[in-house]
């Protein structure tokens, strides 16, 4: 596939292995002439990173006017050679790199080269009537290898795409082709703009057609059921086509995980819409490298394989000889003649005679419908919340034949009816803040895929309470305060408070002002644990604030005295008693103290105390039996319990003993 191609690895990087002759670098003299000891790279610009322009095989000659400097290089080419001078090479086995490759000039490393006392005659791939010039015999120690294959039971054929510009279908099948893969849509918009002449041309002189899609991997949502879908909408395929094809020689900077889920989604959503599984081209060094060298698709059904490599008598098949199954298809030139086509052309070679196995009759399917999604429930939740339950709803839903699919990831699902399904989504795909998309696909045959539902995973609402004291008296209020951090603003939430810090009850539903904010003015009757809980929006999650605590002192009232002061007897006893609040049947009953003072010496002296425990509404009560003369004081204090801490005082009643 030309030009649009990275070069593949094996035989056109620009280290490569090969037993030739041992060769030491050299600086040429102008117009010398040079024989490649290996494969080697031509590139635009002297650069280990320009654009590689040809591949030229072990033992073509190159014309040379001169050396420059550039990037450093090395390589294994029959020896360790390394430098920083480059060819600037201005002709190929005789034929000018104007004509060739449309500049003037291309760059070679020098120590991939020997000097060559025979110059090439012009072996340039364009078909000519002239005769061609007497051929030099070559060197017996740089021999040409053979880029045609050795012949076997094949069937041969090219790929093109628009960079062959027009050709002449008729002169194609002539020459003995038997059949055409043709390059159809790359990415998510790109249409190639000879695919509908190609392949209405291809179909019209009785070759077998087929279509690929040049992959282009993202980490962008969906991106590979995006890039299936635009390839199926446009493809066309027609009854006795092969089977679709993924062109895959970009890793788009993936992880091997994370290209292995992509290509799976792309070939999946492919299989779903199309009812065949598609073909995948890749070179053993990419499959290797880039794809971990796994046999996942093989084993998964995924059986032919269309492997490109190189100017060898055989190919390297990469996932364990593609599961036991060997390559389908064989791209072994890049750079091939071929009658009705101006200049290089890809030949490729089907194994086997027969290609019944890998055509479709694609309008002869029994079609189910395409799905129709048009709601799912929740359409949001707090990221990292674990794994999520979804519920969705739309039409021509089936057993066995619907699947929920969260950015191109097929999810655990559940038919309900033809109009619900279920679904869970893992907690690794909702670990994250983010959009993505849900669909669901029908399985083949027909089917397809929905247009996709976004999701938001939401950051967690961030929440905090605060009161303005931690501890209050009884009957008097407290003011708490909830903060909403990034987006609280004109957010409701419910205040709650619990006595057991487990039970939480609703005390108000309350809505923050513009800034986040929102006070609550709030007279508890006893110990009270306060958190605001806000239940989530489309645009910001759930979440629940920190607790707080605030403690209700519990007061001792001592009964009014009218007179001011009681007035009893030497040895007499006084029933007196107080009320305790807050008093509620639930609480533990309160110890209260009451302490008896006298005045002795020309000062206030506290003589002893008693202890009372009020009853279940309120009162402690307590006799008291005076025990001298003079002016008492009586005073009483509820203690702490475990829910209360130790109250005030009460104020003094007065009693004067005679």
């Amino acid at each position: 596939m030309r030009l649009h191609r990275s070069r593949l690895p094996g035989v056109v990087a620009l280290l490569v292995t090969v037993a030739v002759l041992p060769l030491a670098p050299g600086v040429a003299s102008a117009d010398s002439d040079y024989a490649a000891n290996c494969s080697v790279n031509l590139r635009a610009t002297p650069s280990i990173s320009a654009s590689i322009l040809a591949v030229i095989p072990t033992g073509t000659v190159v014309t040379t006017s001169g050396t420059v400097s550039g990037d450093s290089w090395s390589a294994t080419c029959v020896t360790s050679v390394a430098g920083n001078t480059w060819y600037t090479v201005i002709a190929v086995n005789g034929t000018s790199v104007s004509s060739l490759y449309g500049v003037g000039v291309v760059y070679a490393a020098t120590g991939l080269f020997q000097p060559s006392s025979s110059p090439q005659p012009s072996s340039s791939p364009q078909p000519s009537d002239s005769p061609q010039p007497s051929v030099t015999p070559q060197p017996s120690v740089t021999p040409q290898p053979s880029v045609t294959p050795q012949p076997g039971p094949f069937l041969e054929g090219i790929d093109v795409s628009h960079w062959q510009e027009a050709i002449d279908w008729p002169q194609v099948a002539g020459s003995g082709k038997r059949f055409v893969i043709m390059k159809a849509t790359q990415g998510q918009s790109f249409l190639d703009p000879m695919y509908a002449a190609n392949h209405a041309g291809a179909r019209a002189v009785g070759l077998s057609v087929g279509a690929y899609h040049y992959a282009t991997p993202s980490s962008d949502p969906n991106d590979a059921v995006l890039e299936a879908d635009w390839y199926v909408a446009n493809a066309g395929l027609l009854p006795g086509d092969l089977v679709p094809a993924l062109d895959l020689e970009q890793n788009g900077g993936l992880s091997t995980s994370a290209l292995q889920a992509w290509v799976g989604a792309w070939l999946g959503e492919v299989y779903a819409r199309l009812g065949v599984r598609p073909m995948i081209y890749t070179s053993p060094n990419f499959w290797k490298n880039s794809m971990g060298d796994t046999t996942m698709f093989a084993d998964q059904g995924y059986a032919v394989l269309w492997v490109a490599h190189w100017f060898v008598a055989s190919p390297t098949v990469p996932a364990n000889n593609w599961g036991g199954r060997g390559w389908t298809f064989w791209q072994y030139d890049d750079c091939g003649s071929v009658p009705g086509i101006s200049g290089c052309v890809d030949l490729d070679r089907y194994n086997g005679l027969d290609l019944t196995a890998v055509t479709f009759n694609y309008a002869a399917l029994p079609l189910n419908p395409s799905p129709i999604l048009a709601d799912i429930a929740p359409a949001s939740a707090p990221a990292g919340s674990g794994d999520l339950a979804v519920s969705i709803q739309g039409t021509n839903f089936a057993s066995g034949v619907s699947a929920a699919f969260w950015n191109g990831t097929a999810l655990a699902t559940t038919y309900v009816s033809p109009t619900q399904l279920t679904a869970i989504v893992p907690a690794v795909l909702t670990a994250s803040p983010g959009t993505g998309a849900l669909t669901v696909v029908n399985e083949p045959p027909g089917g397809g895929a929905s247009a996709p539902v976004p999701f938001t995973l939401t950051e967690p609402a961030q929440i905090t309470i605060s009161t303005s004291s931690s501890a209050i008296l009884w009957a008097t209020g407290v003011n708490l305060t909830i903060t909403f951090g990034t987006n609280g603003a004109n957010r409701t939430f419910v205040l709650e408070g619990t006595r057991d810090g487990q039970s939480w009850e609703p005390i108000a539903t309350l809505t923050t002002d513009a800034s986040g904010v929102a006070s609550f003015a709030y007279r508890p009757p006893t110990n009270l644990y306060y958190r605001a809980v806000f239940a989530g929006a489309p645009d910001l999650g759930a979440g629940t604030s920190n607790v707080v605590r605030v403690v209700v002192r519990q007061l001792a009232f001592l009964r009014p005295t009218s007179t001011g002061v009681f007035v009893t007897r030497l040895g007499a006893t006084s029933s007196m008693y107080t009320l305790v609040r807050p008093a509620r049947p639930e609480l533990p009953a309160a110890k209260v103290t009451f302490e008896f003072w006298k005045f002795t010496s020309g000062r206030w002296v506290r003589v002893t105390t008693r202890n009372a425990y009020d009853d279940s509404a309120g009162y402690a009560r307590l006799a008291f039996r005076w025990p001298s003369r003079g002016e008492w004081r009586v005073r009483a204090w509820a203690n702490p319990t475990p829910y209360n801490a130790n109250s005030v005082p009460t104020r003094f009643e007065r009693y004067s003993v005679r």
